[in-house]
């Protein structure tokens, strides 16, 4: 997988424990929505079942990824059910070893320049900033300065309200968990909702 697959539409939807009989109307509404790539995180109920229903049904469509891979063994558990990319809150360099041999795309969880480079240095093709908000669109900006070769996805405490500021400062794609998937809107099995906002979403991004 090439990163512009993730950065063309640079918002990421973090789809974190959905009720697996609702993935695809959920999957559905985001891909109308104008959302070309996908994180499920692996503490999903049947995150492998999702992500082999997702990637047999809009693999043309969408790029498919698995969330919150913590060991070699949900790394392991991923691929084998078809993710594109592997997306983890923290730098693991056993992760990274088995990412590099699989010759799958890796985007690992950091903090600092240090980890930001340490990471690269040990295979990633992108560093998670994680959690976002607590850095700011700011630290985003000045990291850029002397780190502009390292792609960056930022990801927790983004809502519609900032997500336009980090892209602008400089990050590369954005992992937008419940603040775009609204947990009233799987309860209410409201589709529409969710697509509308995905919308408003995907029109945020600067031109």
């Amino acid at each position: 997988m090439e990163i512009k697959q993730l950065t063309q539409v640079p918002i990421i939807p973090v789809l974190r424990k959905i009720p697996y009989e609702k993935s695809d109307y959920i999957i559905n509404a985001l891909l109308e929505g104008g959302i070309r790539s996908i994180e499920i995180t692996m503490d999903t109920e049947r995150a492998a079942d999702i992500i082999n229903a997702t990637r047999t049904k809009y693999s043309s469509d969408i790029s498919i990824g698995a969330g919150t891979v913590l060991t070699v063994e949900k790394a392991k558990k991923a691929i084998a059910a078809g993710a594109e990319f592997i997306v983890a809150p923290n730098f693991d360099e056993a992760v990274a070893k088995y990412a590099q041999e699989q010759k799958i795309f890796f985007v690992p969880g950091v903090f600092t320049p240090s980890e930001m480079v340490s990471a690269i240095q040990a295979g990633a093709e992108m560093v998670k900033l994680f959690p976002a908000s607590v850095l700011g669109p700011q630290f985003i900006k000045d990291v850029k300065g002397p780190l502009s070769h390292i792609p960056v996805m930022c990801t927790g405490g983004i809502d519609l309200s900032t997500v336009k500021s980090y892209l602008e400062a400089g990050t590369d794609a954005v992992g937008a968990g419940s603040s775009l998937v609204k947990k009233k809107f799987i309860e209410e099995n409201d589709w529409v909702g969710l697509q509308s906002e995905t919308k408003e979403w995907v029109q945020s991004v600067p031109v």
